[in-house]
């Protein structure tokens, strides 16, 4: 703490030893939106001698130090704006300006689209687009801290985005691939400063690009944007940090992202190392999740979208990962049966480490304007390393019915890697004539090698124990062929596609299994639990699809049948084989509709119908005994579950008031859902087995969202209103027999079926202006979960509050603090009301080169994790051990070298040289200076 103190005394010291200083901030007059990298120039009133320059920072802001008492001639110049001139007269103190408002020049923007406003949300048809200069982040900060703060958008513990209710699959860059379907890489790397707009939308499979017809892999994305004036040069940050926590342990954070841009070719190269739970790709992180316990990570990457002619385009990745976590779970979960309810409270520490290799290509080849190739290489390496030791005891009702513990060390090696070809052709015969194919195959290999110590003893004193050793392997296979033929019927606006696609894959997996024998080896093998089991699908889609396009409105309609065959084989240790034939057919319609009122207003409404395979862990018929009081057994006669899902859509925005409305709604509905059966003995151990539901159960979800500046330009008010429905039916039951126990199928339980009714509100208000910004922000949501097995309702009730707070001072000194405040009721936990306090102190040095930054985490110490989850016939709560408070310094170094971008020395010359011109051609001189500074 000593050291810490020492520390802001000298950076105050440092701060107040400065010399005197000129300072504003720079905004545009039409939409009050700050303008980064406008030219500053200083001259002397007298005989107009250039004296110092500088360029504005992200927040429009600039700082002229040193500057000795006289009367100056001050000039703001940028690109399409008038130029901006003021005498100041300069005393012994340091002046602060009022903020300076550049007017567009409109004979330079004519014909331009200024896009530009002061909403800080619009619409664009079916795409949500955000303004990022309207959410304002702290220094360092990076796109994950800048979603957080959109309206709509939630970032879970785990990294997981959603977008009013609806899951973001992946992020794109300039439209453009980033690091695969790795979300984290760009949402924990890229610095937040760097980007324009954010924008949520629907993006199409490439061959649903090609075809214009959607099909199953339509993902909800977000697309980044960068300023436009990052679009030639290199350009990033490079963070290093240190601290320390309550327990005086060191935490250290560092981070480098290195972008290099010159149009549509895009380079990125990053890479870090933290132990402050930040992990910065997803790659590589086995089977936790973020924020779940302490991790540490290390990661390094490279991108790159390249165009080497014309006709040749290749976007790839590589990227290593290592990780390392340790987490404390604390778990009560609650098992409805039709007299009673199970409790299984547990206490487990796992310790995981992985590493992981990762390489994808795609090359986009177009030899003609009729022909289309692209190809999609991409391998995949994973180490991984596991410790769990597990204690734990199992209630009926409040009696107990078995205590134990389990202890499993593990290791794991998977490789696999894929192959995806693409052809398209436009035939010249007719035009809209198309025909595109797709072949995607893959393989892929698993090694696991595992020892596993439990024991369990119940309430009579009968003791279990198990000592074992396994080892498995896996082999998959898959091919797959999907065809398309679109034909123009009597105009190009009404099309028509015949599709025939055709899947096969084959899976194969073999497990051995040993217990000790008398020395104390594991030798023997356990013939119970070692087995080989194969299992082959194949299916074949039959679609037929219709499509009108219009300026207005947009329909297709279409159906689909899917007849699919599954064969399942297993081997037993004596010889004796059984082969397990299963046939099914699926038949769905499917159907889109989109209405396009202009540019600010849209409609959707589309149904998908698609197959959900079992996996093999579902299907193998073969008992496992690794967790000793809840034993697995496969099900080789289930059906593919098949799922409908329906989606509405509506988006408007008025662009007089700068206001927005959106909503949505989603239901889905299942046929053959893949839920559980479970089945307990006397002493609480749980058999669980997969079977098909004998009903449909579905989800309804809605959202609407309003977004309206109401003060423009400086207070904007959001409110976020959320509800849906979920149901869940399982099966579950007490009382197993000898016969039960040696059989392959479990009998069915009690039905149960779950109800969960969710409301949630969300408002936020948020100001700003030159010197102070402050964010109010609130949130509700209730939670109702009923099961008819269980008599007691499940209640919880989540209140959140909070606010931010950020002071610009003098000298590009800033202070912000954030408070957040949550009470929960109804979890199975005392601990249920936290105050999060974080605050930051950050300065720019070496002309907004530079940052360095003190931040303070949790400085309460209130810290909780707390999650619940609902499923099929259970509601389970898990606390989680989780970072204690603590503090990181910071030093970043901003990388901004664009086209034009001169040394201070040759920027000093060419601000005399302008000032020569302005003294000689006047306006048309600086007019022209000023296009060739930004001009292509």
């Amino acid at each position: 703490m000593k050291q810490l103190l020492l520390f802001i005394f000298c950076l105050l010291s440092f701060i107040l030893s400065a010399q005197h200083s000129i300072q504003s901030t720079i905004f545009d007059s039409k939409n009050d939106l700050p303008i980064e990298l406008a030219n500053v120039r200083l001259l002397r009133a007298s005989d107009s001698t250039f004296v110092k320059g500088c360029q504005s920072n992200i927040n429009g802001s600039f700082i002229i130090p040193n500057i000795t008492p006289g009367n100056y001639l001050l000039k703001v110049s940028f690109m399409g704006y008038l130029e901006y001139r003021k005498i100041i007269k300069m005393d012994n103190r340091d002046l602060i300006l009022k903020s300076i408002q550049l007017k567009e020049n409109s004979h330079l923007l004519s014909g331009v689209e200024i896009t530009g406003n002061a909403a800080q949300m619009s619409v664009k048809g079916d795409t949500l687009e955000f303004n990022a200069t309207a959410f304002k982040t702290p220094q360092n900060a990076v796109v994950e801290d800048l979603l957080k703060l959109l309206p709509g958008v939630e970032v879970s513990p785990e990294g997981k985005i959603t977008v009013n209710g609806e899951d973001i699959q992946k992020i794109r860059v300039n439209g453009k691939k980033f690091f695969g379907d790795d979300v984290e890489m760009a949402t924990k790397n890229i610095p937040s400063e760097l980007i324009d707009k954010i924008q949520v939308l629907d993006q199409k499979s490439d061959m649903a690009e090609l075809t214009g017809f959607e099909d199953d892999d339509t993902e909800k994305i977000i697309n980044l944007t960068f300023k436009p004036n990052r679009k030639k040069g290199t350009f990033g940050n490079i963070t290093g940090g240190a601290g320390l926590d309550l327990n005086t342990d060191v935490k250290y954070d560092g981070n480098a992202f290195i972008n290099m841009i010159d149009g549509d070719t895009q380079s990125t190269i990053t890479g870090g190392g933290n132990n402050t739970n930040t992990t910065r790709s997803s790659r590589g992180r086995g089977s936790f999740s973020n924020n779940s316990g302490i991790t540490s990570t290390q990661n390094i990457g490279y991108n790159t979208n390249t165009i080497l002619n014309p006709k040749l385009k290749i976007n790839g990745n590589v990227t290593s990962n290592h990780t390392s976590n340790e987490t404390i779970t604390k778990s009560n979960r609650q098992s409805f049966l039709l007299d009673s309810t199970y409790t299984n409270i547990s206490n487990k520490t796992a310790n995981n480490e992985n590493y992981s290799a990762n390489m994808n290509l795609e090359i986009d080849w177009k030899p003609d304007s009729l022909n289309t190739f692209i190809f999609e290489p991409d391998i995949h390496y994973n180490r991984s390393f596991s410790n769990t030791q597990n204690d734990y005891i199992h209630l009926n009702d409040t009696i107990l019915t078995s205590f134990g513990n389990s202890s499993n060390i593990g290791n794991g090696t998977s490789l696999n890697g894929g192959l995806g070809v693409i052809f398209s052709h436009r035939f010249t015969s007719k035009p809209g004539r198309t025909f595109t194919a797709n072949v995607q195959t893959s393989l892929s290999q698993n090694d696991n090698l595992s020892y596993n110590y439990s024991k369990n003893t119940t309430r009579s004193d009968s003791t279990t124990l198990i000592d074992q050793k396994t080892k498995s392997n896996s082999n998959a296979y898959s091919l797959s062929l999907r065809m398309s033929y679109v034909e123009p019927l009597w105009n190009r606006k009404n099309l028509l596609e015949t599709v025939l696609s055709i899947k096969n894959s084959n899976n194969i997996s073999e497990k051995y299994q040993y217990k000790k024998d008398l020395a104390g080896d594991y030798s023997q093998l356990d013939s119970v639990y070692s087995n080989n089991f194969e299992h082959k699908f194949y299916s074949e889609t039959m679609e037929l699809n219709y499509r009108y396009v219009d300026k207005v409105y947009n329909v297709m309609i279409g159906m689909k049948g899917v007849p699919s065959q599954s064969l399942s084989s297993r081997l037993y240790l004596d010889g004796s084989e059984i082969y397990i034939p299963h046939n099914v057919f699926n038949f769905s319609p499917n159907a889109r509709m989109e209405f396009k009122f202009g540019k600010k207003k849209f409609v959707r409404l589309d149904y998908r119908g698609k197959t959900d395979q079992p996996s093999i862990s579902q299907l193998q018929p073969v008992k496992n005994n690794s967790n000793l009081m809840n034993l697995m057994v496969g099900n080789p006669d289930l059906n593919p579950a098949f799922n409908h899902s329906l989606r509405l859509i509506f988006n408007t925005f008025n662009d007089s008031t700068f206001s927005s409305f959106s909503t949505m709604l989603y239901a889905q509905l299942t046929r053959d859902a893949l839920i559980t059966n479970s089945m307990y003995d006397v002493s609480g151990k749980q058999y669980s087995q997969t079977v098909n539901s004998p009903q449909m159960p579905y989800s309804v979800i809605g959202n609407v969202m309003y977004n309206i500046p109401l003060i423009q330009k400086r207070l904007h008010f959001n409110t976020n209103t959320s509800g849906g429905i979920n149901q869940f039916y399982g099966y579950s039951a007490r009382g197993l027999t000898a016969q039960i126990l040696n059989s392959d199928i479990i009998p069915l339980g009690n039905l149960s079926q779950t109800f969960r009714y969710n409301v949630g509100e969300k408002i936020s208000l948020t100001y700003t202006n030159d010197f102070i910004e402050i964010g109010f922000r609130g949130s509700f949501k209730y939670s109702n979960t009923l099961n008819n097995l269980n008599p007691v309702v499940s209640i919880t009730k989540d209140w959140k509050g909070g606010g931010n707070l950020v002071f610009h001072l003098p000298y590009n000194f800033n202070v912000g603090s954030d408070i957040n405040y949550s009470t929960m009721r109804g979890y199975a936990t005392s601990q249920q009301n936290q105050l999060i306090w974080n605050a930051s102190f950050d300065k720019s040095l070496f002309n907004n080169k530079a940052v360095i930054a003190l931040n303070l985490f949790d400085i309460l110490h209130q810290q909780l994790n707390i999650r619940q989850s609902v499923g099929d016939n259970y509601i389970q709560y898990n606390s989680y051990n989780t970072l204690t408070s603590y503090f990181l310094l910071n030093f970043t170094y901003k990388i901004n070298q664009f086209k034009g971008a001169k040394s201070s020395a040759e920027k000093k010359k060419k601000f005399e040289r302008l000032e020569m011109d302005d003294d000689k051609g006047g306006s048309n001189s600086r007019r022209k200076s000023g296009s060739g500074r930004f001009g292509k």
